[in-house]
């Protein structure tokens, strides 16, 4: 099962964090791949989560984003019960595109680490709502749900990564100790 979650961790746009162009390749800058769009994730804390009404494998996840409340849709319905969720602090992705999922609207996207045996959220546990995990300066785009699967983000033991970058800013956990990719 694939569970399509919401965002975190520091960014920065420093030379190091771009490819960098070999004057000796044949390759002219038109050819060259996109800049990746910068990721807003940031912390939200689950108001209310019940059970989607067209859908036995999502669920409709109030959050509380600090500044603003939103309503998400999360397939996680198979790992966990809405009765386990109210309060949790979780990682979204902010910038998103809303889309809507079997009648309802999700304005944006919790985020997991998915491995073969298990599914765990992450969290932010000692996060206000609203605490940015990983945006540029300013306000990010928003972003489609392919630019966001362009971004490489992973549940370690050493931590949580995104692009290979070790996110510092805030104290993440992944929930039941799920290492792997985040989605």
């Amino acid at each position: 099962m694939t569970i399509h979650v919401h965002q975190c961790g520091p960014m920065t746009d420093t030379p190091e964090d771009h490819d960098v162009h070999d004057t000796n390749d044949d390759q002219t800058a038109a050819e060259s791949p996109a800049p990746l769009r910068p990721l807003d994730l940031r912390v939200a804390r689950i108001a209310r989560a019940r059970a989607h009404p067209n859908a036995d494998r999502l669920l409709v996840l109030d959050i509380d984003l600090g500044d603003e409340e939103r309503q998400i849709v999360a397939g996680i319905a198979a790992h966990y019960h809405p009765t386990d969720l109210d309060g949790l602090h979780i990682v979204v992705v902010a910038n998103l595109l809303p889309a809507r999922l079997r009648g309802e609207i999700s304005q944006g996207m919790l985020l997991a680490a998915q491995n073969d045996d298990d599914l765990g959220l992450l969290l932010a546990p000692e996060a206000e709502p609203g605490t940015r995990i990983a945006a540029q300066p300013g306000t990010p785009d928003t972003i489609s749900i392919d630019e966001f699967a362009a971004h490489d983000l992973q549940a370690t033991p050493d931590g949580v990564t995104i692009d290979g970058q070790l996110i510092r800013t805030t104290h993440l956990t992944v929930d039941r100790g799920v290492t792997g990719k985040i989605r």
